[in-house]
């Protein structure tokens, strides 16, 4: 298993402007490279106070030791007022900077694809494997 939070700065829709968002994951680890499972928190490129919920991805790319780019992504559904509910798509990257075995540091920017609009997700945190 493995848990990660990150907080950072998203764009509004079409980018008019910027707000903070939050997300906490827990994944089921296939193996030291893939990791699959729920992300939920707080904003969305679509509103600020929506929570989504996504089935998530991340799969560490087999190149570097302590820096390890890693493939980013996710498909859910956004709880909000009515103009900040529906289907999210999110997908990007990340920089892996492992502190040992079982913890990393998180940088990473994602596009977000809300109700035919779109914004850019980047955020940093931590990673923790058990």
């Amino acid at each position: 298993m493995a848990v990660t939070g990150t907080l950072g700065l998203q764009t509004h829709p079409d980018f008019q402007g910027t707000g903070f968002g939050f997300n906490l994951a827990a994944y089921h680890k296939f193996d030291e490279q893939v990791l699959l499972g729920l992300q939920a928190g707080r904003g969305v490129a679509g509103h600020a106070s929506s929570v989504p919920v996504l089935a998530a991805g991340f799969m560490r790319l087999p190149f570097g030791r302590v820096f390890v780019p890693a493939a980013t992504g996710g498909l859910g559904y956004a709880f909000g007022p009515e103009d900040g509910s529906g289907f999210l798509w999110r997908g990007g990257g990340a920089l892996d900077i492992r502190n040992g075995r079982r913890s990393s540091l998180l940088l990473g920017c994602e596009y977000e694809g809300f109700k035919r609009r779109g914004g850019i997700v980047i955020r940093g945190g931590a990673l923790l494997e058990f």
